[in-house]
């Protein structure tokens, strides 16, 4: 039995803790830990995982050489299942590997999915130690890594190349998302019946909403830890390293011509088709409101938000403001989704109400409110797409 507390300090400074207190350092054989600036020690049965921005966990466990399996799943996205032994010394920051030479589409590109597949193992460990923004960072990781490695297949080596580890990523999203979505959901009907008087809330309603989301969000951390804790994770993270290698060590005579173009000179090309595509989609969704076409044109505001996010310094204008223009087109298209959903999820209790024999009043009140929140947001969403949209013709060319 392992006994797992947090810890927001470290431990004395390394050179006095070898000296007095015995500690012992683990890592795999590649340092891997050590490369992304984690430190696993041990001071007799005493376990601790440092994080290097002063926050960890620490461990007791049997006195041992043998790292707790609690530790070793917590570090797995570093570790890659891989044997953690005794090495020497304390972690003495973090390893950078060396940038690509020049400004070439394909350096900025891999530049950007470096940045994200760091971002998801440090999401992965944040999950595992239960931090609330864990899940929807590791998300918005793999969702920022599947639009780049998409919409950029080009500088990278095709679509081809990229279309396994895409559909992947779309696997890992679909298993971890329902948990940061439970949590979404249930704050929003908990804010919704607070703005509620007392006497439209009939009945066992915040009792009925508590239960529904508390067993709602037990089946979804079960689904995302399955997640994590599969060997097609694995897979993926390992291929994301492999890939790595073979982009760097590619001789440039095997590469694609737009690989080794400046980046000003092709991503703002590639980010243009995301704005056509999008444009096309809502074209769609307002001749057509239904939901799954909104949907489609969100999946694509967040695909270009996130080319925009990568072609960030070669695009022909200052991305602030547009980038905010894109959010505010992202939080109208999320407001819509949110209160779509949030309609399923009132029916689902309304019907459990009557079935109990109790009112449902509060519920087809709540289902009203949401309507008109849709509509609100699909109202507002014709002129901000065109904020956004003048703010990119420069790339048009």
């Amino acid at each position: 039995m392992t006994v797992t507390t947090p810890v927001t300090s470290p431990r004395p400074a390394p050179e006095y803790t070898l000296l007095h207190y015995g500690i012992h350092y683990y890592d795999t054989a590649g340092l891997r830990l050590r490369r992304h600036g984690l430190t696993l020690s041990r001071v007799g049965t005493s376990w601790q995982l440092d994080r290097g921005d002063g926050r960890g966990c620490r461990v007791e466990a049997p006195e041992s050489d043998q790292v707790p399996h609690e530790l070793r799943r917590l570090v797995r996205a570093y570790s890659r299942d891989l044997e953690l032994t005794p090495v020497t010394g304390p972690c003495c920051g973090r390893l950078t590997r060396d940038a690509l030479p020049g400004d070439t589409a394909r350096a900025t590109v891999l530049g950007y999915l470096e940045t994200q597949i760091e971002a998801l193992a440090r999401a992965d460990l944040a999950v595992r130690l239960g931090e609330p923004e864990g899940v929807h960072d590791l998300r918005a990781a793999a969702r920022r890594l599947r639009a780049a490695l998409w919409t950029f297949a080009p500088v990278l080596g095709g679509r081809r190349m990229v279309r396994g580890l895409c559909a992947a990523l779309l696997r890992l999203a679909a298993s971890v998302g329902p948990a940061w979505d439970t949590e979404v959901q249930r704050r929003r009907f908990l804010r919704r019946l607070d703005e509620l008087s007392d006497e439209a809330v009939l009945g066992p309603v915040r009792a009925d909403v508590q239960r529904h989301f508390g067993v709602a969000a037990e089946e979804s951390a079960a689904e995302c830890a399955e997640a994590l804790d599969s060997h097609r994770y694995l897979q993926l993270l390992n291929a994301f390293e492999v890939l790595g290698v073979v982009l760097r060590e590619q001789p440039r005579s095997d590469q694609r011509k737009a690989a080794l173009k400046p980046a000003g000179a092709v991503l703002p090309g590639l980010v243009w088709t995301v704005v056509t595509e999008t444009d096309a989609r809502l074209e769609a969704a307002f001749a057509d409101s239904a939901p799954s076409a909104v949907h489609a044109v969100r999946k694509s505001a967040k695909r270009l938000r996130y080319a925009l996010e990568v072609a960030a310094d070669s695009l022909p204008f200052v991305p602030d403001r547009v980038l905010a223009n894109c959010r505010a087109v992202q939080d109208l298209l999320g407001e819509y989704r949110d209160a779509t959903v949030a309609r399923g999820e009132l029916r689902a209790l309304a019907s459990a109400a009557t079935e109990a024999g109790d009112p449902a009043a509060t519920y087809e009140l709540l289902i009203t409110t949401e309507a008109l929140a849709a509509q609100k947001c699909l109202a507002a969403l014709p002129a901000a797409w065109e904020t956004l949209r003048r703010g990119l013709e420069p790339m048009r060319g």
